[in-house]
């Protein structure tokens, strides 16, 4: 486990929502697995990139996209009429 960092900009306000979105999935995923805390999120990862080959999904495909969506949602400039 890390040590908290400053958090980047929350332009639209909802930053905490996803985070909370992102806790709710691990904390799902350890109580399916019983993964400690400190392997949820390189567990769940892995087992993704599983759940990837087996459905035909490209997972480094989605986390290239997922790392557009992040840096969006954490831009200074971000759009205010996006969404």
């Amino acid at each position: 486990m890390s040590t908290r960092n400053e958090l980047p900009p929350n332009p639209d306000g909802q930053n905490d929502d996803r985070a909370e979105w992102a806790a709710s999935a691990l904390r799902q995923f350890q109580c399916a697995t019983g993964t400690d805390y400190e392997d949820a999120l390189g567990d769940l990862l892995c087992d993704l990139m599983h759940w990837s080959d087996r459905h035909n999904f490209d997972f480094e495909l989605a986390l290239d996209r997922a790392r557009g969506h992040y840096r969006e949602e954490t831009a200074a400039d971000f759009p205010e009429n996006v969404r």
